[in-house]
């Protein structure tokens, strides 16, 4: 007799140690009573037989090949007998419970009517909108899409101020309204003409001009004023889905028009001088005391500032020794002790701009005179010299410009804010909640069977009971970011997943498929090993956790050849 097998079983047993008689192989992974198998002398030894255990999905698998010599009467004989065998593995085993979940948009914003009358255009279901796309109109009058967090809550006219007026000035600028593009008014077919143009959130005659370019590209009457309703304001750009009325629909105050869903959102980095500009800063953040550009060849320097603080400073004035006291001062002080410029240890932020600020200052400004020949030494700061930027700002898309020389409020770059993106909502028993808390990674299943990644981002503070079901448990919405969808998903506003939450593991476990477990005859486990000398016998093992049709087993080792029912 002759056989092909690995070299990795351990010792066989004798009927001795492990009683086989009346043994029952597992037909999956719970004992079950079936016919009794022959053990002992009587059983016939296998002979030679190719098979591929492939469909039971273990890594390993082998063929083994025996001949026997038992035949009638006693007579030898050549007489084929199988058998199939596969090799024990090493391989984690999951048990899983599995949660309904629909993934959609993590913001989504409802948009209605602001005053009654009929849709002349909608936008239609899974169109990508985003800033200066008309959503709808109304009368033949536009909604437009901008960017923002601010709600545009009231009609703005010149004269007003405030960050709604700010977020208006953002987006003109970013739609190229804050330039006069007339061909006329150009010095030549190439230069851009400064208007005055600044993003500071006051209404000035730049700011109505603007308004008034943008309203002729829309095509409406040129008011230089923004009507309430005229604008709706999301993150960033939108997916719409479900348009609630059709073209020709007539609608009152209030009427559901169409839902946004917001793929990311997105910020707008703009220039606080005109000239010529070249942008110095790349990717990642910026911080304190970078270059961000240059305009004429001169630096222009980042004060890095968190966005309560953004609000309420300014650098409008020429900052020197003696100046009155103020926010600038301190924010510059810290700007250059952050950077390293602290007058050897004597410069402490306060509001006053002293000789020991001034001395700090010419530290700083020889320092950026090695690379900008033009930089004046002198102690003084002008407010050319310096940009405030929001913490957190880091350089996305740059914006193409037709040439170098740009205007005041030019935008420069984007940048992504956070938020936005997809989610999974799902629900969990309030007795299980364990299994789901903020801040957990959980799988998530799609159609497709592909398995993604994803964060547990919200879970609510109140349960709710499901009224149509009797014996319904109390249970908490759960919120789950992720990242990177399949490519069978990325198109879909909604689909159904699965959430997969792990009830029982085991890390590094030796399992072998569950039918290869035999009961024994004393209530025992073991399972059926091929040994290197190419005969089989049976080794006690002691079976743990089944999952996926397979077994973890104590009393073999990962390579241990093991049969299997053919």
């Amino acid at each position: 007799m002759s056989i092909t097998t690995p070299d990795h079983t351990p010792a066989p047993m004798t009927n001795s140690q492990v009683d086989t008689t009346d043994r029952t192989h597992l037909p999956t992974g719970e004992p079950a009573a079936t016919d009794d198998i022959p053990a002992g002398p009587g059983r016939p030894r296998w002979s030679l037989a190719l098979l591929a255990a492939a469909a039971l999905g273990v890594a390993g698998a082998g063929t083994y090949v025996l001949a026997t010599d038992d035949g009638a009467d006693g007579d030898a004989t050549d007489a084929p007998a199988t058998i199939r065998a596969v090799t024990a593995e090493q391989r984690d085993l999951i048990e899983f419970t599995d949660l309904d979940g629909t993934l959609g948009y993590a913001t989504t914003r409802s948009v209605s009517a602001v005053e009654a009358g009929t849709i002349t255009a909608v936008v239609d279901d899974g169109d990508a909108v985003t800033r200066g796309d008309v959503i709808y109109e109304l009368d033949a009058e536009p909604v437009v899409l901008f960017h923002g967090d601010v709600a545009l809550y009231r009609p703005l006219t010149e004269g007003d101020e405030g960050d709604d007026v700010e977020l208006l000035e953002a987006n003109l600028a970013s739609l190229g309204h804050h330039l006069d593009q007339d061909a006329d008014d150009l010095a030549d077919g190439d230069d851009e003409i400064d208007t005055g143009y600044t993003v500071d959130g006051v209404y000035d005659g730049a700011t109505t001009a603007a308004v008034e370019r943008w309203q002729a590209a829309l095509g409406i009457e040129e008011t230089g004023d923004l009507a309430i309703g005229a604008v709706v304001v999301t993150e960033g750009p939108v997916v719409a889905s479900g348009p609630a009325v059709e073209v020709g629909s007539v609608v009152q105050a209030g009427a559901p028009i169409v839902d946004l869903n917001v793929t990311g959102t997105v910020e707008a980095f703009h220039a606080a001088d005109a000239g010529e500009l070249e942008l110095l800063a790349t990717a990642g953040p910026i911080v304190d005391g970078q270059v961000v550009y240059t305009v004429d060849d001169l630096p222009v320097t980042a004060v890095v500032v968190d966005a309560e603080s953004l609000d309420d400073l300014a650098f409008d004035r020429t900052l020197s020794a003696g100046v009155a006291d103020g926010d600038d001062v301190r924010a510059l002080e810290e700007m250059l002790v952050a950077i390293g410029y602290d007058a050897r240890g004597d410069l402490d932020p306060d509001d006053e701009f002293d000789d020991i600020t001034a001395e700090a200052v010419e530290d700083w400004q020889e320092a950026l005179a090695d690379t900008w020949d033009d930089v004046v030494v002198d102690g003084t700061v002008s407010p050319d010299d310096l940009v405030l930027v929001e913490a957190g700002t880091t350089v996305g898309a740059v914006t193409d410009r037709p040439t170098s020389v740009v205007a005041t409020g030019s935008e420069l770059f984007t940048w992504t804010t956070g938020g936005g993106g997809r989610i999974v909502t799902t629900a969990i028993d309030v007795a299980e909640q364990d299994q789901l808390v903020e801040g957990a990674d959980v799988d998530i299943e799609f159609p497709d069977g592909t398995i993604v990644v994803g964060t547990v981002t919200e879970v609510a503070s109140s349960s709710t009971i499901d009224p149509t079901d009797p014996d319904a448990e109390a249970e908490l919405a759960v919120e789950i970011a992720v990242g990177d969808l399949p490519e069978s998903a990325a198109g879909l506003i909604e689909l159904d997943v699965e959430v997969k939450l792990v009830d029982e593991l085991a890390a590094g476990a030796t399992v072998v498929p569950a039918s290869a477990l035999v009961i024994t005859a004393d209530g025992g486990y073991a399972v059926e090993v091929v040994d290197a000398a190419g005969t089989t016998s049976f080794v006690a093992v002691d079976p743990g956790m089944f999952a996926d049709g397979f077994v973890e087993v104590d009393g073999i080792g990962p390579g241990t050849a093991v049969v299997v029912p053919s």
